[in-house]
């Protein structure tokens, strides 16, 4: 629309009368300049013949050449119209005919120049030469003539403007030299000879004098004697470098629009969409067509409140500009993430006369950003929250808690024989056994409540809201029943246990990290009691807590030191009294409380992970031989 609005003001502001009519010579379109030429508004050309706008005496002169449209293809021939208060003034009319692909006619088109100056020029010229080089001089274009060998026998004054030389300097010098090069200048008269040796509006480059090239546009003919011979040009020449310049301007931002990677709309100030490239297809799934003269709402998703766009339409009133991330509407109905920028065209006045919206999708971005923030709360195998979005739930559920005098409960869940199944049937069946219990736990508790895996086969239940302390016991066993369950892992079955430690807020602490010690102290005591169990923290859990710590740190310092020692056992064949073998049984020789049986710290050097330090020790000191 851009380019159509630009050639109508090229034809409007031609100083020829301009017409075009159809196959059924009817005319379709006119000028400015040809309604002010006749006093005929627009409205009353449009479905006339132009038979209706000439003299008698030049009708069957118009006939005749309308009858040769369909042999002639461009022709020149002198009328004389008549306007519309019935004056009547000579006119000369350029005509083309127009042709389908198929080469058939499909209308024409023409100029129509007033003559009256003309013919008054040439009344001057029969008394005056001088007169009718006034007359030359005065038009607007820069006017020439040359003879049969090219050189130029006549130039208006207005060569000085065009081409940098006086009308006297040009005189005489040939026309070729003119042209940017040999190439233009067989060109142009190729085209003249295409078209019948005249060509109107056609383009050239011609060299001025202080070297700089320039483009013109041209309407000229060949001369010709009464023979036929060709004995010179004739025409008419304007420089036509500002709108050359603004015609590539256009192509240039032509072609920057379409290959831009970025989707572009225009709109209309009322936001009617005028063009689109093919980016904006590209993401939202439309093509021009679909949108064309349609609002660009049609794009709205509905995610956005009436103060959003309030607010984006004030920023473009009031600076011209408005970027930020929106979310709109595809073709197909999927809704996407968009960075939308919006800048606004004003005219002259300052009033906005276009939008023009440039937008990226960058539902990938959003993508990766919630992925990010999701693994940053939440544990990648099992989609659990991990212990920071827990600790943040459980530090609000007690806020509320504490307003409205309910209790939180923390449950610590272990996964009992977990490692077993680990090691029969690899590490990734453990992963899917972790999935499955992960789902089982949400089962067992409700929407308000929070699930974590805490790191390994470990989990934390928070339990919001809660009036009294018989439903984490409720849970508790919910859960464990649930996980007692046989666990299908490819085409074998897996079954494990879990042990669940309780602490509940406010009685057993007010802080998240007190309640997590207690809970996973409760959680021991329950493995302990013979797993599958469940305990709530007691104050003497605490005081068992302590024992083993202690009795930890003994054990790191009796490694250290070599405090341990075997015993030997035989293995007695009872039918014949052979010893069959023997056991080496390991003992604690402390220093402080003396000989310790291993049922008092084999458990706690299980759970502490000395364990598998004290077995290599007892393999190597078997192999040595030693004993007490």
């Amino acid at each position: 629309r851009e380019g159509e609005r630009y050639y109508r003001h090229v034809i409007d502001s031609a100083v020829d009368g301009y017409f075009a009519i159809d196959a059924q010579r009817r005319v379709i379109e006119v000028n400015d300049t040809l309604c002010d030429l006749f006093g005929i508004p627009r409205a009353e050309w449009i479905g006339k013949t132009p038979l209706d706008f000439v003299t008698e005496e030049s009708r069957a002169e118009l006939i005749a050449q309308m009858q040769r449209i369909e042999t002639t293809d461009r022709r020149r021939y002198q009328l004389v119209a008549r306007r519309k208060d019935g004056s009547t003034f000579p006119i000369l009319l350029n005509n083309s005919t127009h042709r389908n692909e198929k080469g058939e006619v499909t209308g024409a088109f023409g100029f129509v120049t007033d003559l009256t100056p003309i013919v008054e020029a040439q009344r001057a010229v029969a008394e005056s030469e001088r007169d009718l080089r006034g007359i030359l001089d005065d038009l607007q274009d820069t006017y020439y003539r040359t003879d049969s060998q090219g050189i130029v026998t006549r130039a208006s004054r207005s060569v000085k403007q065009l081409l940098g030389y006086d009308a006297e300097e040009y005189v005489g010098r040939r026309l070729a030299d003119s042209y940017c090069s040999p190439q233009d200048r067989d060109e142009f008269l190729a085209r003249m000879r295409a078209n019948g040796g005249h060509i109107v509006g056609g383009e050239s480059r011609l060299r001025h004098r202080d070297g700089r090239e320039i483009w013109v546009r041209t309407t000229a003919h060949f001369i010709r004697d009464a023979a036929g011979n060709v004995v010179g040009v004739e025409g008419t020449t304007r420089d036509n470098t500002r709108q050359r310049r603004a015609e590539e301007e256009l192509r240039l931002a032509a072609a920057v629009f379409e290959s831009s990677g970025e989707a572009i709309m225009i709109t209309d100030a009322e936001g009617r969409i005028i063009s689109v490239n093919q980016a904006f297809s590209r993401v939202t799934g439309y093509v021009a067509a679909d949108v064309t003269g349609r609002n660009a709402s049609l794009l709205a998703s509905g995610r956005h409140s009436r103060e959003f766009f309030s607010e984006m339409w004030r920023s473009v009133l009031e600076t011209g500009y408005w970027n930020g991330e929106i979310w709109n509407r595809r073709r197909n109905g999927e809704i996407f993430p968009e960075w939308l920028s919006v800048s606004s065209v004003r005219d002259a006045d300052g009033r906005i006369t276009h939008l023009v919206g440039t937008f990226s999708d960058i539902s990938e971005r959003k993508a990766a950003e919630a992925k990010i923030a999701f693994l940053a709360h939440h544990d990648p195998l099992t989609g659990l929250p991990n212990r920071l979005l827990l600790k943040d739930r459980m530090q609000q559920a007690m806020v509320h808690a504490e307003r409205s005098g309910n209790k939180v409960a923390l449950l610590f869940v272990d996964l009992d024989r977990f490692k077993a199944v680990n090691d029969s049937f690899g590490h990734p069946a453990g992963d899917a056994l972790l999935r499955d219990a992960a789902q089982r736990l949400l089962d067992c508790v409700r929407d308000s409540d929070t699930i974590s895996r805490h790191g390994g086969d470990e989990f934390l239940v928070v339990l919001t809201d809660l009036q009294n302390s018989e439903v984490p016991a409720q849970i508790a066993g919910k859960i464990m029943a649930a996980l007692c369950e046989p666990f299908h892992i490819e085409a074998d079955e897996a079954t494990i246990s879990a042990s669940v430690g309780i602490a509940v807020y406010p009685e057993d602490g007010t802080g998240f990290d007190e309640l997590l010690k207690k809970a996973d102290t409760a959680m021991y005591h329950a493995k302990e009691s013979g797993r599958n169990a469940f305990r709530f923290y007691t104050g003497r859990m605490n005081a068992d807590a302590q024992e083993r710590l202690d009795l930890h740190s003994r054990l790191r310092r009796a490694l250290e030191r070599n405090e341990f020692v075997l015993y030997y056992q035989p293995l007695v064949d009872l039918k014949s009294g052979r010893i069959l073998g023997g056991e080496a049984l390991v003992r604690w020789q402390s220093p402080e409380q003396g000989l310790v049986a291993p049922g008092r710290f084999i458990p706690a050097a299980e759970h502490s992970g000395l364990i598998g330090t004290r077995r290599a020790w007892v393999l190597y000191e078997a192999c040595r031989g030693k004993a007490p």
